[in-house]
C-alpha cells in the first residue's frame, strides 16, 4: 500500500465510522510509523527464552517477542520482526533495515553515545557450569586458564576479555574465550565439553540449565547487573519518545509483569520504566 492509498483508506474508514487501528492506541506512534502501519524490529531469534522461535521453526516466540508485539499494539500498529545474527544487528539498524532493535542488548556507554536507548529490564550475569562445579569456578581468578563460551558481540564477551587482560597483567594464564554466534552454539560447546563454562545473562543460563536437568548449575559472578535496552537511531526523537511512553504503559498496566510471569523469569529480572529507572 502506498501513501496515497493509505490516506484514501483512512478517509474512507473514518467516513464510514470505522477508526483506523492507531486511532484508539494507548500511545501516539510517530507519523512515519503510523503511515506505514508497522513497527519493524531487528532481533536475534536464537536467544531463548527472550528471543526465539516457536516449535514450527518460523514464528518468533519469547518474552522479548511478547514485548515487541505489545509495543506495536500500544501504538496501534502491526509488529514485524526480522531475524539477524547478533554480531550484525547494529549494521541492520544503521542501514534502515528496521526501526529499532530488541535483542537482549546490554546498556553500555558506547551504545548510549551512538544510539537512543529505552531501558526495560535489569538482569544479572553468571556462569553455567557442570553440576557440582568440579572446577570450583566461583570468581574471576578461577577462570584463569579455562575455556569460557560467550555470545559474540555481547557485553558478557567484552567482560570476559577484560577479566582475561587483567589476569595476564597479574602474570596469570589468560582465559580462552570461545566466542560463538548464538547462545545455542555456546551451550552446545559446554554440553560437549569443549568449554569449561558458559557466561551469559541469568535469564539465558537458567533457561539452558532447564534443558539439561541435573547436568548443570549456575554460578553467580561478581559482575554488575546490566540493563537491557531497546535501541534506535540517535536522531529519531519521535520514535524514542513513543517507545518510552509505550514501555511505561506496559509497566503501568501490568502487562510487563504478566509477560515475565508467563515465561517464568520474574525472579531473574527487575522491571524498568521512566518513573523507576534501572540505572
Amino acid at each position: 500500500m502506498n501513501k496515497k492509498q493509505l490516506i484514501i483508506g483512512t478517509v474512507l474508514s473514518l467516513s464510514f465510522g470505522v477508526a483506523p487501528q492507531w486511532a484508539n492506541a494507548a500511545v501516539a506512534a510517530p507519523a512515519d510509523i503510523k503511515a506505514k502501519g508497522q513497527l519493524t524490529f531487528c532481533s536475534d531469534l536464537e536467544n531463548p527464552p527472550a528471543e526465539g522461535m516457536a516449535d514450527d521453526g518460523k514464528t518468533p516466540s519469547g518474552a522479548a517477542v511478547d514485548i515487541m508485539n505489545a509495543l506495536g499494539k500500544a501504538m496501534g500498529v502491526q509488529t514485524h520482526i526480522d531475524n539477524y545474527q547478533f554480531s550484525g544487528i547494529f549494521a541492520a539498524l544503521d542501514t534502515g533495515k528496521c526501526d529499532l532493535v530488541i535483542a537482549s542488548l546490554g546498556k553500555t556507554p558506547e551504545r548510549a553515545q551512538r544510539y537512543a536507548l529505552v531501558d526495560y529490564w535489569r538482569v544479572k550475569s553468571g556462569l553455567l557450569v557442570v553440576k557440582g562445579n568440579p572446577l570450583h569456578l566461583a570468581s574471576f581468578e578461577d577462570l584463569s586458564g579455562r575455556r569460557v563460551a560467550a555470545l559474540m558481540g555481547s557485553r558478557n564477551e567484552s567482560v570476559v576479555k577484560q577479566i582475561s587482560d587483567k589476569l595476564v597483567s597479574e602474570g596469570k594464564p589468560p582465559i580462552t574465550l570461545v566466542s560463538l554466534g548464538t547462545n545455542v552454539a555456546a551451550f552446545h560447546d559446554l554440553l560437549l565439553g569443549r568449554a569449561d563454562a558458559m557466561v551469559g545473562d541469568t535469564v539465558v543460563i537458567n533457561f539452558y540449565m532447564s534443558k539439561a536437568k541435573n547436568k548443570f548449575q549456575t554460578v553467580d559472578m561478581p559482575v554488575p547487573a546490566k540493563t537491557w535496552v531497546a535501541a534506535m537511531l540517535k536522531n529519531n526523537t519521535a520514535l524514542h519518545q513513543s517507545v518510552q511512553a509505550a514501555m511505561d504503559e506496559l509497566d503501568a498496566s501490568g502487562a510487563m509483569t504478566k509477560i515475565v510471569q508467563k515465561w517464568g523469569i520474574e525472579h531473574g529480572v527487575t522491571l524498568c520504566d521512566s518513573g523507576h529507572p534501572c540505572d
